[in-house]
């Protein structure tokens, strides 16, 4: 998994105005792959004083295909610490030896329920064969008023098992009592990405590796349901008007 330019906005917005820590749960170790410039930039120089590397940043770069972009690899462990974020990582296995192995595709292990200000998905849920499950476990791991950001695959072919539209985001959490903070695609270089608007439910189309960012909040603590999509909402009959 990846944290990339934009999200790490995302996360400097969310960060910016918190005298205590932030408690995270992310999907997946994601790798932090983008110059020290560029977090210091949107976090301070101070930040960039705690920053260590890693060991292994010759192998994480060539998997991510970023081995010509960048020669190192900050720690991202070190990185949240330094930025007041605590994290938990639950993954199906220890690819970077820090993670709480959990399997996605089941329910949330209940001392994870309602525990947590933001939930990240770096690139995550795409994998995950029971994907609705996967997303109500993100609705169940936060407080009331915390947040969730997704960054998944747009048109990314056999990337993993889904390409997911704006519209699955929208309707679930919608449904779901969140209200919809951002919602853009990324498209181009994944080092230097456009940022792009997309509708939330129309069709559309758009090119090749493109992901989505989205980010939502929720409102309050309810029984968590399964959506109808809005198109079915706003036209029940099927029929054209």
């Amino acid at each position: 998994m990846a944290l990339l330019k934009h999200q790490l906005e995302i996360l400097a917005e969310i960060t910016k105005s918190r005298d205590e820590p932030l408690k995270m749960l992310s999907f997946g170790y994601p790798d932090l792959l983008v110059e020290s410039s560029v977090i210091e930039k949107l976090f301070g120089p101070a930040v960039t004083g705690h920053f260590q590397t890693r060991e292994d940043s010759t192998e994480i770069l060539n998997w991510h295909g970023f081995s010509d972009r960048l020669s190192e690899v900050i720690d991202s462990d070190h990185f949240f610490s330094a930025i007041n974020v605590e994290v938990v990582y639950v993954d199906i296995v220890k690819s970077r030896n820090v993670e709480r192995l959990v399997d996605l595709n089941e329910p949330l292990p209940d001392d994870l329920i309602g525990q947590f200000d933001f939930v990240l998905d770096p690139g995550t849920i795409e994998h995950c064969c029971n994907i609705g499950q996967a997303l109500k476990n993100i609705a169940a791991a936060l407080k009331p008023d915390g947040r969730v950001c997704h960054s998944s695959p747009l048109s990314m072919f056999n990337h993993g098992f889904y390409n997911i539209n704006p519209t699955l985001f929208v309707d679930f959490y919608g449904q779901n009592n969140f209200e919809i903070e951002f919602l853009a695609a990324t498209t181009g270089d994944r080092f230097q990405p456009n940022l792009i608007s997309v509708p939330e439910t129309e069709r559309f189309t758009i090119d090749p590796e493109a992901s989505t960012l989205f980010v939502a909040r929720r409102n309050e603590i309810s029984p968590l349901i399964w959506p109808i999509q809005s198109k079915y909402l706003q036209n029940p009959t099927l029929k054209s008007e």
